[in-house]
């Protein structure tokens, strides 16, 4: 056996311009993958090793060569570049821990480009780090090579530095929720759950919508019930989530501008079904204050209530989630009672970020994931709704929590309070946003009231992730204060 086994996570190179815009200007590293980075995946996979190394710059890379210059005795180095990435990680991690018992040079992966995945000598991983240039690399690669064995196995990798590559593997970054499993199939997504009646609504709820909606949904087919799992089908679009491109930075002000296109082209082809004032307040304080009152009393009943309302209100959010839930409740009351709409809209029901399939190069916009029907009448809901959800990820920071990209911090006056990775959206973003909203004739206000009432709701949704829900109460405490001072 090797006297030493070295994992060394090469991060250095940065995508290329051309794929910039799925990916935002970040190291390859950087990349999400349901709430986890790339390099976080690669570096537990890499565990079985004595000690696991990323580099992220040519002069960490320096350190390195002197260091491996200085040791003593006989080890291996295990190079994984981040710009060919392992597709299965559970399969990677599997085939890290043989490589320890290698007793020769070998390749992991296909050669893509000027690089590979290999297990290499003292003086062969000091030769590839010290390459000046894409051209020296890639002499040195063919050359080391020509002279290994290829390790034989049914691991695929990606060369992220190809659009269509990244953009596949970019395309299963959104995690499920837990009660459902999603798994491609070549072109096909096969999306299954225990709940069969979710299943159902979200399978029909294509079928219900008029041609005019069903261009911005994904359409569902071969829904199938077996053994008490219900399953349906989608076309395996290889598109990042919008919510993705988001927290990574890759949406500029013109993809921004088209993805906003898009969202209000959906918003106004919804049908409208007049029903009158009087039903709509009624639909709102259904669908909105009466899922807050039943959302949080289920919420009170667990465990982590009494371990986040404290948390809250040591941090000095007054009288914690009965203060909020206190102050939100009449500033929602008015909003619904105030809104003028006549009409209940045909509604996706969660149209956040995270739900959006869109390519701002063509523009390409598909929504997923509703919240379903089996009948068009369940389809209908109150105008705000569509919007809410999806001013609570461009405004409301969602897809930051969700993705675990932010800190809670406490103040010299002991108050804690929530800080995004990047410091959240940027403010010509929400800016654009919301003079949309004006122009299109919705009351920003009143969005975000019931923008703060799905925060508040959405508590007992992720029990699995106490920390994500101190990050959504301070959310709706933040939009509450805004609220009180219009």
């Amino acid at each position: 056996m090797n006297r030493g086994f070295f994992a060394v996570i090469d991060d250095r190179e940065l995508p290329p311009a051309e794929t910039q815009r799925l990916c935002g200007d970040v190291h390859f590293g950087d990349l999400l993958r349901r709430r986890r980075r790339y390099l976080d995946e690669l570096h537990a996979a890499a565990t079985q090793a004595d000690e696991v190394i990323i580099l992220r710059s040519d002069e960490e890379a320096e350190r390195l060569v002197r260091r491996i210059e200085a040791m003593r005795g006989e080890a291996v180095w295990l190079r994984m570049p981040t710009a060919t990435a392992p597709l299965n990680m559970d399969a990677m991690g599997f085939l890290i821990a043989k490589m320890r018992y290698a007793l020769e040079t070998m390749v992991l992966s296909p050669v893509q480009a000027d690089d590979a995945h290999m297990l290499l000598r003292p003086q062969q991983m000091i030769t590839l780090l010290a390459a000046q240039s894409a051209k020296s690399k890639r002499a040195q690669v063919l050359e080391i090579v020509q002279n290994a064995t290829e390790v034989t196995h049914d691991l695929a990798f990606a060369d992220l530095r190809q659009t269509a590559s990244l953009s596949s593997f970019l395309s299963g970054a959104t995690e499920p929720r837990a009660f459902n499993t999603l798994a491609a199939d070549q072109e096909i997504y096969v999306k299954s759950s225990m709940d069969v009646a979710k299943m159902r609504a979200e399978h029909d709820f294509y079928a219900l919508a008029r041609p005019e909606v069903q261009r911005f949904l994904l359409p569902t087919f071969g829904y199938e019930e077996k053994a008490g799992i219900a399953s349906y089908r989608m076309e395996n679009l290889r598109v990042p989530d919008a919510a993705l491109q988001f927290v990574l930075g890759s949406l500029d002000k013109a993809g921004f501008a088209r993805l906003l296109d898009q969202f209000f082209a959906f918003i106004n082809a919804r049908d409208r079904d007049a029903v009158g004032r009087a039903a709509v307040q009624d639909a709102g304080t259904q669908q909105i204050l009466k899922k807050l009152k039943d959302r949080l009393a289920r919420f009170a009943d667990t465990e982590a209530f009494g371990r986040v309302n404290a948390a809250l209100k040591a941090g000095g959010v007054e009288d914690g989630l009965e203060g909020l839930n206190r102050r939100a409740e009449p500033l929602i009351t008015r909003v619904l009672q105030d809104h003028g709409s006549d009409y209940l809209a045909f509604s996706h029901g969660d149209p956040c970020l995270s739900n959006i399939l869109f390519d701002s190069r063509i523009g390409l916009f598909r929504l997923i994931d509703p919240r379903g029907a089996t009948a068009r009448a369940e389809a209908l809901m109150h105008p705000l709704y569509d919007l809410a959800k999806f001013s609570h990820s461009v405004l409301g920071g969602y897809d930051f929590i969700n993705n675990e990209l932010f800190a809670i911090e406490v103040g010299a006056d002991l108050r804690i309070k929530l800080r995004y990775q990047g410091d959240g959206a940027p403010v010509w973003m929400r800016t654009a946003f919301e003079a949309r909203l004006k122009a299109e004739g919705w009351e920003i206000t009143a969005v975000r009231a019931v923008e703060a009432s799905l925060f508040l709701s959405m508590l007992p949704l992720h029990l699995d992730h106490e920390r994500k829900l101190l990050g959504f109460a301070l959310i709706a405490q933040d939009i509450l204060n805004e609220l009180e001072t219009v």
